[in-house]
């Protein structure tokens, strides 16, 4: 618990009793591997911190193919913010990339905990538009960048992910196939001499 106060304290300053009162929400739960956290067109009813493990968002394109928007490893928040926000049916999956252990509130203890905390109010605002802001920063990576570019910047976001996600998911959230991964890793790690 102690873990999910250091986050919201990197984007809000919380005092003891507001601390106490915003864990007190917040329910532990595990998940095995490849456990399914939300489907597409359920209602998006919770919230996730992650403790420890590896989640990953995607959501099935019209020819039905997957298509993964998001991975969230420790300490990150996770859900359909659409769906959370809105209460209507969910446009993504979330599932368990490895076991996975989270600290998770849902939408009505949301509500309830923001209007008796203004440091919770101000936390969850402020999550709200880091969210809104990686999702435009993603907008126009895809829309700007290489996908070895982008591959790059993945990689400097989240160092750890190459060891903890399938290639395969990787090249998804580039929009490429596995093989051209394949192909800009080896260009990464093993530059042409000169």
């Amino acid at each position: 618990m102690e873990m999910l106060l250091e986050a919201v304290r990197a984007y809000t300053p919380i005092n003891e009793e507001e601390g106490a009162h915003f864990l007190a929400f917040f329910s532990r739960k595990t998940y095995k591997k490849n456990a399914v956290l939300l489907k597409e067109g359920e209602v998006a009813h919770e919230l996730f911190f992650i403790v420890k493990g590896t989640l990953r968002q995607y959501f099935i394109n019209e020819k039905g193919a997957e298509r993964t928007c998001n991975f969230a490893f420790e300490q990150e928040f996770v859900t359909d913010l659409e769906s959370f926000s809105k209460q209507t049916k969910s446009a993504t999956h979330i599932t368990a990339l490895e076991p996975t252990e989270c600290l998770v509130i849902t939408c009505k203890d949301v509500v309830a905990c923001m209007a008796n905390s203004t440091a919770a109010s101000a936390f969850f605002n402020r999550l709200v538009e880091l969210v809104a802001l990686q999702n435009v920063g993603r907008i126009k990576s895809l829309l700007s960048q290489s996908p070895e570019q982008q591959f790059e910047e993945l990689i400097q976001a989240k160092p750890q992910i190459l060891q903890r996600v399938p290639q395969r998911y990787i090249a998804q959230y580039l929009g490429i196939a596995p093989e051209s991964l394949s192909r800009i890793r080896k260009r990464m790690l093993y530059p042409a001499k000169s």
